[in-house]
């Protein structure tokens, strides 16, 4: 669902908004479809259960403060059923692979500041 913003990111360019901002409402709509199901019905293809890291980034990057409040309720249902991770040994693990993904040094700042600018990882 969001390989064109992997790619992108990989090659040092930031997304179109307008394209994320509607990528993620619909994967959000979708995901918050699997996590309501019993977790032996969640299925791995991305493009009908997004990757909630992918979800994070994207609302990271749009800097939507709502959709971030949904996409952490849908980090603490799968990760209850899964992993059990905290929320915020999610979001730093997350976090170091979307900066994995920056070409450059430069870019990685880049994605920093969107990071930082969006106010939220001192709440995540």
């Amino acid at each position: 669902m969001f390989s064109e913003m992997i790619a992108g990111l990989q090659e040092g360019q930031l997304p179109n908004v307008a394209l994320l901002r509607g990528r993620c409402h619909a994967a959000v709509t979708k995901k918050l479809a699997f996590v309501r199901l019993p977790p032996v019905y969640w299925e791995n293809d991305p493009k009908r259960n997004p990757d909630s890291s992918h979800l994070l980034w994207a609302v990271l990057l749009l800097g939507d403060s709502d959709m971030l409040d949904i996409v952490k309720g849908i980090i603490l249902m799968e990760q209850a059923e899964r992993e059990g991770l905290s929320l915020e040994e999610f979001t730093r693990e997350s976090l170091g692979e979307l900066y994995a993904l920056a070409p450059n040094p430069q870019f990685q700042s880049l994605l920093e500041a969107y990071v930082d600018k969006s106010a939220m990882t001192p709440d995540l």
